[in-house]
Parts: structure tokens; C-alpha cells; sequence
């Protein structure tokens, strides 16, 4: 009985501590004192009850003693209890913290990157417009047409934070037509997008990133200028885009370097090391660029 009244103040008085360390081991002590107390008071009483005597005097110092070293030791074991579960709480809650910041931090990287795609593109195709306009008025026309149309279909998606692959390939589409007016027979163009792979979740505007670098840099320093063809495949839970192009090839000095570097940051930003960017010389001329992203379907 004893013991029992000695553990339940104990948990009664430890359950309402302060978290403060400062008020809280000072609490803890008198709990501590006051369990030992009610402890000693129960187990003379309880000797008094029995046997009805109470406890003679020249025990009464060593049943105090014993009462307050077993209140120190399960208030110390107690407290420790408590201090590692806080411990593990809190490592708890940084971790969730920091992987909640690790998000923020690539969502808002993966915005940045996008943002700096987005005049990029647009003030080429405007720059295109008006030289073409001044040389050809019917075609400068017509691929204003085809560009107008192809915005309506794009800007709502550009700060998408994914797309599918349908989706994709109609803007590819709409973005080699327009060009295609410029370049006349200087760009010939394939896209090979299985429909059974339309639904595939991909990043929005990378495809387009990769096209507009082998137009700019790869076909249009050659007079004759050349073709772009677009493919995707799945194998393996690993979903394949590749653009290829027949254009100049790996040329130091050729720029395109910033959109190449967009692209990888923002697929270490979505996917860390589960995605990546490839490239490769194609034969006879050009490059190959590859995109490995895994396969997720909208």
C-alpha cells in the first residue's frame, strides 16, 4: 500500500510538471519529497491497522529513508523516460521541418527556373515575328496566326508544376509549325508520341526546351538547316524522351548551355537522382538529348 500510494503521486505529480527546466526539476523535487512522505504516513498507517502498533520509533528513520530513495529513484527514471521521449519528439518534428523546407526550397527553385524559360521563349518567337514580317509579310502573318494560337494553348500551363506527355506533344506541335513557317524546307520535323503513352506525368515545357536549343544552336547556323524528330519510349518503370537533331553537333562556344543546366536543375529538384539528362552525338551530325524520369501516370 505503500508503495502504491508512494507511485500514484509520482504519476499524478509528474504528469502536471512545466516543460521549463528551471521550474520543472524544482517541481520534481517536491514531488519527489511528497511522495516519500505519503509513503512513509501510508505504511505506518498501514502497520498501525495490522498490527496495531505503530512503527517503533527506531525504524521510523530507516522506513523514511527507504521511502525516499525508491521516490528518487523512479522519479529519476521517470524524468529520463520523459526527456527521451522529448528528445525523439522533437528530432521528430526537425526532421519534418527540414523536409518540409527541403520542398519549399525546390518548389521555389523549380519556379525560378521556369520563370527564366518563359521570356526566353517569348521573345525569340516575337523577334522571329517581326524579321519575318519584314521579309515575307504572308508568312510573318501566318506565324503570328500559329503562334497566337499555340500561347493560348501554352501560358495557362507554364507555371504547371507538371503536364503529360499529350499535352506536351501538342505544344511541341504547335511550337515546330510556327517555325517552320520561318524556316520554310530548312526544318523538316517528326514526333513519334505512342497514345498509349499520353497520360505519362512529365515535367511541362523541358521537351520544348531541348527543340527550341537544337533549333537556335544546332540548325540554325547551317544554311541548309536540317531535322528534329522527338520520340518517346518505356521500359523497365523508366520513361525515355529524346530529341534528336541533324544540326551542328557539339560545338564549343555554340551556347545553349543555360536552358541544358535549367533542365537538370529542375529535375533535381523533382525527382533528385531518380531523373536525369543525356546527351550524345548523333550520326551522321547533330546531337541527341535524352530525359530518364520515372513513370507516373496522371
Amino acid at each position: 500500500m505503500a508503495v502504491a500510494a508512494l507511485f500514484f503521486v509520482l504519476a499524478v505529480g509528474t504528469a502536471w510538471l512545466p516543460e521549463r527546466r528551471a521550474l520543472r526539476w524544482p517541481a520534481l523535487a517536491l514531488v519527489i519529497v511528497a511522495a516519500a512522505a505519503l509513503g512513509w504516513f501510508a505504511e505506518d498507517g498501514l502497520t498501525l491497522l495490522l498490527s496495531g502498533e505503530p512503527i517503533s520509533d527506531g525504524e521510523r528513520p530507516y522506513m523514511l529513508h527507504t521511502m525516499f530513495v525508491l521516490a528518487l529513484l523512479v522519479g529519476v527514471l521517470g524524468e529520463y523516460r520523459w526527456a527521451s521521449l522529448r528528445a525523439a519528439a522533437l528530432l521528430h518534428e526537425a526532421e519534418l521541418n527540414r523536409v518540409r523546407l527541403e520542398g519549399e526550397l525546390a518548389a521555389g527553385r523549380l519556379q525560378v527556373l521556369q520563370a527564366q524559360i518563359e521570356p526566353h521563349f517569348l521573345f525569340n518567337s516575337l523577334a522571329n515575328v517581326r524579321r519575318l514580317l519584314r521579309t515575307d509579310g504572308g508568312a510573318g502573318h501566318a506565324m503570328l496566326v500559329d503562334l497566337m494560337l499555340y500561347l493560348e494553348s501554352a501560358l495557362p500551363r507554364m507555371r504547371d508544376d507538371s503536364s503529360t506527355l499529350a499535352r506536351e506533344a501538342e505544344l511541341i506541335r504547335a511550337f515546330l509549325a510556327v517555325h517552320q513557317v520561318r524556316m520554310g524546307a530548312r526544318l523538316q520535323f517528326r514526333i513519334d508520341v505512342p497514345e498509349a503513352l499520353g497520360r505519362r506525368v512529365v515535367p511541362p515545357m523541358m521537351l520544348l526546351t531541348l527543340i527550341e536549343n537544337a533549333l537556335k544552336h544546332g540548325l540554325g547556323p547551317l544554311p541548309e538547316g536540317g531535322s528534329i524528330s522527338v520520340a518517346a519510349t518505356e521500359a523497365n518503370d523508366r520513361l525515355v524522351l529524346e530529341v534528336a537533331d541533324t544540326g551542328r553537333g557539339l560545338v564549343a562556344g555554340s551556347g545553349g548551355g543555360t536552358g541544358l543546366a535549367n533542365i537538370r536543375a529542375r529535375l533535381r529538384a523533382m525527382y533528385g537522382a531518380a531523373a536525369g539528362l543525356s546527351l550524345r552525338h548523333n550520326e551522321p551530325r547533330g546531337i541527341v538529348a535524352q530525359i530518364h524520369l520515372p513513370v507516373h501516370v496522371a
